[in-house]
């Protein structure tokens, strides 16, 4: 990740994410773009899953797992619930997100 944290593409600001997940089977995230049809990103029973294949489309850079873990606490979606999630409330949400002290220190906090 670049310095400062993960960062958004310029094009993602204007995208909306939209997270639904049916009475039955896997929820799914899917992405629109202004003026396109939406595009689904991912279809899964992991949270966890469906927030990569967000950051994957919305990062210049491959997200890193915990950031992904991390996301998918706030896409749950109650059964047969949407929820929408636009580019800027991502950006947002990134703008407070912070690693883990061993990615940051990585010699320092190593057992010894």
């Amino acid at each position: 990740m670049g310095a400062g944290g993960p960062q958004l593409r310029a094009e993602a600001l204007e995208r909306l994410y939209r997270v639904a997940r049916p009475r039955r089977g896997p929820a799914s995230v899917s992405r629109q773009a202004p003026g396109r049809d939406p595009v689904e990103l991912a279809r899964s029973g992991s949270w966890t899953a469906l927030a990569a294949a967000v950051l994957e489309d919305a990062l210049t850079e491959r997200p890193r797992g915990k950031l992904a873990r991390d996301l998918g606490r706030f896409l749950v979606t109650p059964r047969g619930g949407e929820r929408p999630m636009s580019g800027e409330e991502l950006g947002a949400w990134l703008a407070t997100w912070r690693p883990p002290l061993s990615t940051l220190f990585p010699d320092r906090l190593r057992r010894r």
